[in-house]
């Protein structure tokens, strides 16, 4: 297996590497390596765990198209390691990643879209009690900023996802689902430092097999302020409402939900070091029948320590609370830390070596399961070249 990936890594520096083209819109930088895993519980059972360790190649192929007020970004990126499976370590995965942007003086225009085939496990809400099954994922999401003023500025975005499992409900908790969005903000900047923001959205949720749904609204007021140079702190606040209903074929059930919802983000940036902690409540797809209510916490920290060195540590805390066919709900929680350092051995070198520790609690009856990881990433950052 080890010599396999040497020689697909090897095969892809050759054709990846060459020489710098003449200057044009179109440019590519790929990026080509190898990663070890171990982990001590990757499909996260709470009983007779088993550890895994593998190797797999890893290349991603970014394609970039630049003019003065248009941007494009093509991104391929692959996972791939001889192993069947779809833990946290054995999955392989195929990610197409899409970015434009187009820019005047009134208006911006951002659009994302993705493809993803990956495992359900890499994904904190859809850790269906140890299962891992495959996941497919189509994406796209549109933002128009349009400046009415000096100081108005309306926003509006749309998105819509839909997710596949390759098992069915009965095996894996997971239902296929759609979920699309669409979220109006009106933005009013007070001073130099302090801008509001009223800002809602509409959504809806529901099963592909047709029998669950979710509709939802909120209405928000928020806050951005500078606190200093080095401070920022970004705020919303707000209420939601959610009807879940359930369809028996012969009558149609539904019950309205109710509550708040709201997001705090405070950052600190200096020349080597960003700190960024947040809070948040919102209504999450995540795979249940219904759209779940998530809480979490999320702390992170990037430090730049030389031109060869960065680390990097965060954590994070969600609870999902998911309504059931019938009324009330059941909770899962969730607990992560990683810590990373990030090597440039040479220019185009990089050495990458991460350890990460993850939780999951469900019940009742409680249960609790936790994995370990640590990975080693070496990979080749080739250089950007033009046509």
């Amino acid at each position: 297996m080890k010599a396999r990936l040497f020689v697909c890594l090897t095969a892809v520096s050759v054709l990846c590497a060459g020489g710098r083209a003449k200057a044009g819109p179109w440019s590519a930088q790929p990026l080509v390596g190898v990663v070890a895993e171990y982990a001590s519980n990757p499909l996260l059972l709470a009983q007779n765990p088993r550890s895994e360790t593998h190797a797999a190649l890893i290349l991603d192929l970014p394609v970039y198209y630049d003019l003065d007020a248009l941007h494009f970004a093509v991104t391929p990126r692959v996972r791939y390691g001889g192993d069947t499976g779809y833990s946290s370590v054995t999955s392989n995965y195929y990610h197409l990643d899409a970015t434009a942007q187009y820019k005047s003086e009134l208006d911006s225009f951002a659009f994302t879209g993705a493809l993803y085939r990956d495992s359900s496990l890499l994904y904190a809400g859809e850790l269906a009690n140890g299962v891992g099954v495959r996941r497919d994922t189509s994406s796209g999401d549109l933002n128009w900023q349009h400046n009415l003023s000096e100081r108005l500025q309306f926003q509006l975005d749309g998105n819509t996802q839909r997710t596949l499992y390759g098992q069915s409900e009965e095996l894996s908790g997971l239902v296929d689902y759609r979920y699309t969005n669409l979220s109006p903000a009106i933005v009013y900047a007070l001073d130099e430092r302090d801008s509001m923001r009223f800002l809602g959205s509409v959504g809806r949720y529901y099963s592909l097999n047709g029998f669950t749904a979710s509709d939802s609204s909120n209405l928000q007021l928020g806050i951005d302020r500078k606190l200093s140079e080095l401070w920022t702190l970004s705020a919303t606040a707000g209420y939601s409402k959610s009807t879940n209903q359930y369809d028996f074929g012969f009558a149609t059930f539904k019950n309205d939900e109710t509550g708040s919802v709201y997001s705090i983000n405070l950052k600190r940036q200096t020349e080597r070091l960003a700190l960024i902690a947040s809070v948040s409540q919102a209504l999450a797809p995540t795979g249940g029948a219904f759209l779940s209510r998530q809480q979490s916490v999320n702390l992170s920290a990037n430090y730049q320590y030389s031109e060869r060195w960065a680390f990097t540590a965060a954590f994070s805390w969600a609870n999902l609370s998911d309504p059931v066919i019938g009324g009330g709900s059941t909770d899962r929680r969730y607990y992560s830390a990683d810590l990373s350092a990030l090597w440039h051995w040479t220019e185009q070198w990089l050495v990458t070596m991460h350890a990460t520790k993850l939780t999951q609690q469900y019940g009742p009856p409680d249960i609790s399961a936790t994995s370990s990881g640590v990975s080693l990433q070496i990979s080749r950052q080739f250089y950007r070249t033009n046509n």
